[in-house]
């Protein structure tokens, strides 16, 4: 009886964990949408200067916390970005970015487990135990459509709101210092790294400072991924290989520094006399 109301109750459970998460998405999105009307509102009845156009590369620096499937395996990450951006005249950005993200707090200490004694201890060939480091490696690329909304006389700075999108992937990084561990080594390596990969969605909510003669440029604010991803290998921790997608998250914040090459958008005004 007891097992038969374990077996029942799960499904439900999972069905309102879900359910929350949807939720939770759905609620943020409404938040931002109403941020973004107002200040779209407020940005429009102010008095207008000329805003700039141009390129702007960037590069920037996020602390990350992991969720779902990412965190079950993760901790804390750093990210590290780079990209190009085209600005309009009306402060629509357009571009593309590379990010590398990295770190070195692993959750699930059982990744070794079917080769380790029963101390979690993994032995080399010589008889000696072998000292394991783990870390976290991963990179994405995306496409951006952003909106920059002035809240000042300066045009190029304000509250930015951006959504990318594109392909994302990670796996675990196992390295020893010692030669003499085949367990872990060649094709026998792959099958505990975890190598995963699939589609992104990026949002960063946050501000733009472009100085009037752009000798300072600077950017920060709230960015939240969304991930679903499937394995590419086989795995030998679970010894199976999931072709389900699963869904994980990157959120943290994010901030960097701008060179603009921005040129100014000015309307000319010509008099004509008789």
């Amino acid at each position: 009886m007891k097992i038969l109301i374990k077996t029942n109750i799960r499904p439900i459970l999972l069905l309102l964990q879900t359910h929350k998460t949807l939720m939770g998405i759905r609620i943020k999105y409404l938040l931002l949408a109403v941020v973004l009307f107002f200040l779209s509102f407020n940005s429009n009845a102010q008095h207008k200067d000329s805003a700039s156009s141009g390129l702007m590369f960037e590069l920037s620096y996020a602390g990350q916390l992991p969720g779902g499937e990412l965190g079950q395996l993760f901790g804390f990450n750093s990210n590290v970005q780079g990209g190009i951006y085209y600005k309009t005249p009306s402060n629509w950005l357009y571009g593309a970015s590379f990010a590398y993200f990295f770190g070195n707090q692993l959750r699930d200490r059982g990744v070794l487990d079917n080769l380790a004694t029963s101390n979690s201890n993994l032995i080399a060939n010589d008889g000696n135990y072998v000292g394991i480091s783990y870390f976290e490696r991963g990179f994405d690329m995306q496409l951006t459509v952003g909106k920059l909304f002035p809240v000042s006389l300066n045009r190029n700075s304000g509250i930015l709101f951006t959504l990318s999108a594109g392909y994302l992937q990670y796996h675990l990084d196992i390295e020893s210092p010692s030669d003499w561990a085949p367990q872990i080594t060649g094709n026998y390596l792959q099958g505990y790294q975890h190598l995963t990969a699939g589609v992104c969605a990026t949002e960063f909510l946050g501000y733009q400072y472009i100085s009037k003669r752009q000798f300072l440029a600077l950017f920060a604010g709230f960015e939240f991924t969304e991930v679903m991803a499937k394995s590419l290998q086989f795995d030998f921790q679970t010894e199976t290989k999931n072709p389900n997608y699963k869904y994980s998250m990157l959120s943290g914040i994010r901030f960097g520094w701008i060179l603009p090459i921005l040129h100014e958008n000015t309307k000319k005004l010509t008099f004509y006399t008789h």
